[in-house]
């Protein structure tokens, strides 16, 4: 059974069409002469059925002054002025930041008095529009616990920099796109926001695998989530977090190391890159003479995962390592609770590792059972000083978004792992445009975001090389490790584990 926590965060957002959202929020800035208050250091030299999409829903929160969101244009609206992106265009070669202005679409050259003007698609010369898209309706995956408190962290880190200022004037407005977890939907997002957004902002998408020629064509910058492999070589994205493929293999590294098991099972994701990712932790451990005795492959909204613990319990590893979505395993810790059984070693996981307010929805098994590994230093100041880029998430968690969404409520800080990829790329913005000045610009925002980097204060500095935004200097070529445990009161607690995993 679900626990109380768990069922009314699955059903606090409905199903259904995809559905388009705008928060606009006004303040009283930030730039290229810098801002005030906290901030992050400044920068240095597979697809699951689904319904069509149909008409969205607008609702917008407060916008600033003449500064109203764009209303939203239907799939496959034309480029602004009638000018279509020209169809098979290539990818820029390697030496230059490849965001030309699409054909038939000069940028307008800035008034010599050097205001702002409206410099490019979602600039405006009072605001800048972004974009997101997200899977908040696919309430049989957690698609509301996942989903919205990522979505409200964004706006929040917006109404953030807006209250102070916005960048050289400009306020932020975020529109955002429910694809309910289905990637044909997820592309009608895509194609409603890439004419009324100038870049979009990490949320939880699968498009992001596929969405590569799209964003060529269109010149469309992408913060993403960093899932994919193939986001870190498309010179469009710029993912804002760790890759599962390496987070796959440093996990495996340091649990053969450190914890020592003799064999153990792999529960994953049955998309690409959790099949990869399975495939680099086996010859990982392989290295190290360890056997892996089962192979689980888990649907997204499997409805029951009992089968699967009766499988693990006959094959009986020492260990377990989960590289899934958040749906089954929470199903199968539970179904593995009722059960009584747990690996001797325990379980060893990608993406759990959250705000100690998502305990309700893994329920009471995981404290002391399992471990994850993660992009970032998480808020836990019972065991060690909190990081600049935690305590200004719990700031801005405080003063603008609260503690409770989706049926949750968080502990230290809004959300989870991609909550913290969405927040740290959202705050920085004006590191990333201040410095444009009035001629805020696509290509010059990517040429800004290769050049520099951007120290997130949560043990992580961003940077995305030219030619491939995964090579070396990898920004998460160290990570994080935390096993849930039970805190003081009963609840649910996180603690960190030493050493900190390397993915080289």
């Amino acid at each position: 059974m679900l626990t109380a926590g768990f069922a009314l965060a699955v059903a606090a957002c409905g199903g259904g069409s995809a559905s388009l959202s705008s928060t606009g929020t006004s303040g009283g800035g930030y730039g290229s002469s810098g801002g005030s208050a906290l901030a992050p250091q400044a920068p240095s030299s597979q697809q699951n059925p689904g319904s069509s999409v149909s008409g969205g829903s607008q609702s917008q929160s407060a916008p600033a002054a003449n500064n109203a969101a764009p209303a939203p244009a239907a799939p496959g609206n034309a480029a602004p002025n009638g000018a279509k992106p020209a169809a098979g265009l290539p990818v820029p070669p390697p030496g230059t930041v490849p965001a030309p202005p699409l054909p038939g679409q000069p940028h307008p050259a800035p008034p010599a008095s050097g205001a702002n003007f409206a410099s490019d698609v979602g600039v405006t010369a009072n605001s800048i529009t972004f974009g997101a898209i997200n899977l908040a309706s696919a309430t049989r995956s957690l698609g509301p616990v996942v989903s919205e408190p990522t979505q409200k962290i964004t706006e929040a880190a917006l109404t953030y920099i807006n209250n102070r200022g916005g960048i050289n004037g400009r306020k932020l407005q975020l529109l955002t796109c429910d694809d309910g977890g289905d990637v044909t939907r997820a592309r009608a997002c895509y194609e409603k926001l890439k004419t009324q957004v100038f870049a979009f902002l990490p949320a939880e998408t699968f498009l992001t695998d596929v969405i590569h020629p799209a964003l060529a064509q269109d010149h469309v910058p992408f913060m993403s989530w960093g899932w994919f492999q193939s986001e870190y070589t498309d010179p469009y994205m710029f993912p804002c977090h760790a890759n599962g493929i390496r987070e796959a293999s440093a996990l495996a590294k340091w649990v053969a190391e450190n914890k020592h098991p003799k064999t153990v099972g792999i529960m994953y994701l049955n998309v690409s890159e959790d099949i990869a990712a399975k495939d680099t932790a086996t010859k990982t451990l392989s290295q190290y003479g360890i056997k892996v005795v089962q192979n689980i492959s888990m649907e997204w909204d499997s409805p029951d995962e009992s089968q699967h613990v009766l499988s693990m319990r006959v094959a009986n590893p020492d260990a377990i390592f989960t590289f899934t979505w958040a749906a089954p395993l929470a199903k199968f810790f539970r179904d593995a609770g009722g059960q009584n059984w747990s690996p001797p070693l325990g379980y060893w996981s990608n993406h759990v590792t959250t705000d100690p307010g998502f305990g309700p929805v893994w329920g009471d098994y995981i404290r002391d059972h399992d471990a994850g590994i993660t992009s970032f230093l998480i808020p836990e100041p019972w065991q060690e000083p909190v990081s600049p880029g935690n305590l200004l998430w719990e700031q801005v968690t405080k003063q603008y978004s609260g503690y409770d969404v989706a049926g949750l409520h968080f502990k230290y800080a809004m959300g989870h792992h991609i909550s913290q990829a969405a927040f740290v790329c959202a705050i920085a913005l004006p590191q990333m445009i201040g410095p444009l000045g009035a001629n805020v610009t696509r290509t010059a925002f990517m040429q800004q975001l290769e050049a520099h980097q951007y120290d997130t204060g949560m043990g992580v500095v961003l940077k995305w090389p030219h030619g491939d935004h995964g090579q070396y200097p990898y920004s998460f070529n160290k990570e994080y490790i935390y096993q849930w445990i039970t805190s003081p009161d009963g609840g649910w607690e996180e603690k960190h584990l030493y050493p900190d995993p390397l993915y080289q």
